[in-house]
Protein backbone atom coordinates (compact mmCIF):
# COMPACT_ATOMS: atom_id res chain seq x y z
CA UNK A 1 0.00 0.00 0.00
CA UNK A 2 1.62 3.23 -1.15
CA UNK A 3 1.30 6.44 0.83
CA UNK A 4 -1.44 9.05 0.46
CA UNK A 5 -2.31 12.26 2.26
CA UNK A 6 -6.06 12.18 1.59
CA UNK A 7 -7.88 11.21 4.81
CA UNK A 8 -10.95 9.76 3.09
CA UNK A 9 -8.79 7.60 0.86
CA UNK A 10 -6.70 6.46 3.81
CA UNK A 11 -9.84 5.32 5.63
CA UNK A 12 -11.41 3.57 2.65
CA UNK A 13 -8.21 1.79 1.64
CA UNK A 14 -7.43 0.77 5.22
CA UNK A 15 -10.94 -0.61 5.74
CA UNK A 16 -10.79 -2.46 2.42
CA UNK A 17 -7.43 -3.96 3.34
CA UNK A 18 -8.73 -5.21 6.70
CA UNK A 19 -11.90 -6.68 5.13
CA UNK A 20 -9.80 -8.50 2.54
CA UNK A 21 -7.26 -9.83 5.03
CA UNK A 22 -9.95 -11.10 7.42
CA UNK A 23 -12.54 -12.19 4.84
CA UNK A 24 -15.22 -9.88 6.22
CA UNK A 25 -18.56 -8.90 4.69
CA UNK A 26 -20.65 -5.72 5.18
CA UNK A 27 -22.57 -6.89 8.24
CA UNK A 28 -22.64 -4.88 11.45
CA UNK A 29 -20.43 -7.44 13.17
CA UNK A 30 -17.86 -7.17 10.38
CA UNK A 31 -17.98 -3.37 10.47
CA UNK A 32 -17.24 -3.44 14.20
CA UNK A 33 -14.31 -5.79 13.69
CA UNK A 34 -12.94 -3.59 10.89
CA UNK A 35 -13.07 -0.40 12.95
CA UNK A 36 -11.57 -2.11 15.98
CA UNK A 37 -8.65 -3.48 13.98
CA UNK A 38 -8.21 -0.10 12.29
CA UNK A 39 -8.10 1.70 15.64
CA UNK A 40 -5.39 -0.60 16.97
CA UNK A 41 -3.56 -2.00 13.90
CA UNK A 42 -4.01 -5.33 15.67
CA UNK A 43 -5.76 -8.20 13.89
CA UNK A 44 -5.80 -10.23 17.11
CA UNK A 45 -8.14 -7.68 18.72
CA UNK A 46 -10.66 -8.25 15.94
CA UNK A 47 -10.37 -12.01 16.25
CA UNK A 48 -10.97 -11.88 20.01
CA UNK A 49 -14.31 -10.00 19.82
CA UNK A 50 -17.39 -11.76 21.18
CA UNK A 51 -20.97 -10.66 20.48
CA UNK A 52 -24.18 -11.62 22.26
CA UNK A 53 -26.74 -13.26 20.00
CA UNK A 54 -29.05 -10.25 19.67
CA UNK A 55 -26.62 -7.35 20.08
CA UNK A 56 -27.99 -5.72 16.89
CA UNK A 57 -31.27 -5.08 18.73
CA UNK A 58 -29.54 -2.20 20.55
CA UNK A 59 -29.19 -0.26 17.29
CA UNK A 60 -32.67 1.20 17.73
CA UNK A 61 -31.81 2.52 21.18
CA UNK A 62 -28.71 4.22 19.77
CA UNK A 63 -30.65 5.49 16.75
CA UNK A 64 -33.14 7.11 19.13
CA UNK A 65 -30.31 9.05 20.78
CA UNK A 66 -30.75 7.55 24.25
CA UNK A 67 -28.22 7.90 27.07
CA UNK A 68 -24.73 6.43 26.81
CA UNK A 69 -22.48 6.09 29.88
CA UNK A 70 -18.69 5.84 29.60
CA UNK A 71 -16.26 4.77 32.29
CA UNK A 72 -13.61 7.34 31.41
CA UNK A 73 -13.35 10.69 29.66
CA UNK A 74 -11.19 9.28 26.86
CA UNK A 75 -14.09 7.08 25.74
CA UNK A 76 -16.48 10.01 26.19
CA UNK A 77 -14.29 12.17 23.93
CA UNK A 78 -13.99 9.32 21.42
CA UNK A 79 -17.72 9.20 20.61
CA UNK A 80 -18.48 12.86 19.75
CA UNK A 81 -21.25 11.92 17.32
CA UNK A 82 -23.55 10.88 20.16
CA UNK A 83 -24.71 13.98 22.00
CA UNK A 84 -26.48 12.27 24.91
CA UNK A 85 -23.56 10.82 26.83
CA UNK A 86 -22.16 11.12 30.34
CA UNK A 87 -19.08 10.20 32.32
CA UNK A 88 -19.13 10.53 36.12
CA UNK A 89 -15.46 9.79 36.79
CA UNK A 90 -14.57 13.38 37.77
CA UNK A 91 -17.71 14.21 39.75
CA UNK A 92 -16.80 15.64 43.15
CA UNK A 93 -19.00 13.19 45.05
CA UNK A 94 -17.40 10.28 43.20
CA UNK A 95 -13.90 11.55 44.01
CA UNK A 96 -14.81 12.03 47.67
CA UNK A 97 -16.45 8.62 48.05
CA UNK A 98 -13.51 6.91 46.38
CA UNK A 99 -11.11 8.67 48.74
CA UNK A 100 -13.12 7.70 51.82
CA UNK A 101 -13.85 4.11 50.79
CA UNK A 102 -10.54 3.14 49.19
CA UNK A 103 -12.43 1.93 46.12
CA UNK A 104 -11.56 3.10 42.62
CA UNK A 105 -13.30 6.10 41.09
CA UNK A 106 -14.25 3.89 38.16
CA UNK A 107 -16.07 1.51 40.49
CA UNK A 108 -17.89 4.32 42.31
CA UNK A 109 -18.76 6.28 39.16
CA UNK A 110 -20.50 3.29 37.57
CA UNK A 111 -22.53 2.73 40.73
CA UNK A 112 -23.68 6.35 40.47
CA UNK A 113 -24.47 5.93 36.77
CA UNK A 114 -26.58 2.86 37.50
CA UNK A 115 -28.63 4.82 40.02
CA UNK A 116 -29.30 7.62 37.55
CA UNK A 117 -29.42 5.76 34.21
CA UNK A 118 -30.05 2.06 34.86
CA UNK A 119 -31.10 1.27 31.28
CA UNK A 120 -28.39 3.16 29.37
CA UNK A 121 -25.78 1.83 26.97
CA UNK A 122 -22.62 1.32 29.04
CA UNK A 123 -19.20 1.58 27.38
CA UNK A 124 -16.31 0.34 29.51
CA UNK A 125 -12.98 0.87 27.79
CA UNK A 126 -10.44 1.35 30.55
CA UNK A 127 -11.05 -0.03 34.02
CA UNK A 128 -11.89 -3.65 34.87
CA UNK A 129 -13.26 -2.33 38.18
CA UNK A 130 -15.87 -0.36 36.21
CA UNK A 131 -17.07 -3.48 34.43
CA UNK A 132 -17.12 -5.48 37.68
CA UNK A 133 -19.08 -2.68 39.34
CA UNK A 134 -21.61 -2.70 36.51
CA UNK A 135 -22.04 -6.48 36.61
CA UNK A 136 -22.52 -6.35 40.39
CA UNK A 137 -25.34 -3.86 39.90
CA UNK A 138 -26.85 -6.07 37.19
CA UNK A 139 -26.76 -9.06 39.55
CA UNK A 140 -28.50 -6.97 42.21
CA UNK A 141 -31.12 -5.96 39.63
CA UNK A 142 -30.40 -2.27 40.20
CA UNK A 143 -29.09 -1.85 36.65
CA UNK A 144 -30.38 -3.30 33.38
CA UNK A 145 -28.26 -1.89 30.54
CA UNK A 146 -29.57 -1.83 27.00
CA UNK A 147 -26.07 -2.79 25.82
CA UNK A 148 -22.71 -3.32 27.49
CA UNK A 149 -19.57 -2.69 25.47
CA UNK A 150 -17.00 -4.11 27.85
CA UNK A 151 -13.41 -4.00 26.67
CA UNK A 152 -11.27 -2.92 29.64
CA UNK A 153 -7.52 -3.33 29.32
CA UNK A 154 -4.88 -4.59 31.73
CA UNK A 155 -3.23 -7.45 33.59
CA UNK A 156 -5.36 -7.37 36.74
CA UNK A 157 -8.99 -8.49 36.36
CA UNK A 158 -9.39 -7.36 32.74
CA UNK A 159 -9.86 -10.81 31.24
CA UNK A 160 -11.69 -12.01 34.35
CA UNK A 161 -14.24 -9.18 34.18
CA UNK A 162 -14.87 -9.86 30.50
CA UNK A 163 -15.39 -13.54 31.21
CA UNK A 164 -18.05 -12.59 33.77
CA UNK A 165 -19.76 -10.44 31.14
CA UNK A 166 -20.43 -13.57 29.07
CA UNK A 167 -23.10 -14.55 31.62
CA UNK A 168 -25.03 -11.28 31.07
CA UNK A 169 -28.43 -12.16 29.64
CA UNK A 170 -28.75 -8.86 27.74
CA UNK A 171 -26.86 -7.41 24.78
CA UNK A 172 -23.08 -7.14 24.98
CA UNK A 173 -19.87 -6.88 22.98
CA UNK A 174 -16.56 -7.81 24.55
CA UNK A 175 -13.22 -9.39 23.72
CA UNK A 176 -11.65 -12.34 25.48
CA UNK A 177 -8.19 -10.91 25.89
CA UNK A 178 -6.20 -8.68 28.23
CA UNK A 179 -6.13 -6.23 25.33
CA UNK A 180 -8.73 -3.51 24.98
CA UNK A 181 -8.82 0.15 25.90
CA UNK A 182 -10.54 3.43 25.16
CA UNK A 183 -9.80 3.40 21.43
CA UNK A 184 -11.29 -0.08 21.11
CA UNK A 185 -14.41 0.87 23.05
CA UNK A 186 -14.96 4.03 21.03
CA UNK A 187 -14.35 2.19 17.75
CA UNK A 188 -17.02 -0.38 18.56
CA UNK A 189 -19.63 2.25 19.38
CA UNK A 190 -18.70 4.46 16.43
CA UNK A 191 -19.06 1.47 14.11
CA UNK A 192 -22.61 1.01 15.35
CA UNK A 193 -23.43 4.70 14.86
CA UNK A 194 -21.91 4.68 11.36
CA UNK A 195 -23.93 1.59 10.46
CA UNK A 196 -27.13 3.37 11.54
CA UNK A 197 -26.39 6.29 9.22
CA UNK A 198 -25.74 4.01 6.26
CA UNK A 199 -28.60 1.57 6.72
Amino acid sequence: MDGTMNPSEIYSRSFAYIRSEMGLDRSLKSDIIVRTVHATADFDIGKSLVFSRHFEDSLQYIRDGKMVITDINMVYAGIPGHSKRKCFINDLDVIEEAKNSGLSRSYISIKKACREYPDAVYIIGDAPTALLSLLESVDRESCYPELIIGVPVGFVSALESKSKLLAFKGNFITNLSRKGGSAVAAAIFNAMEAYIHVY
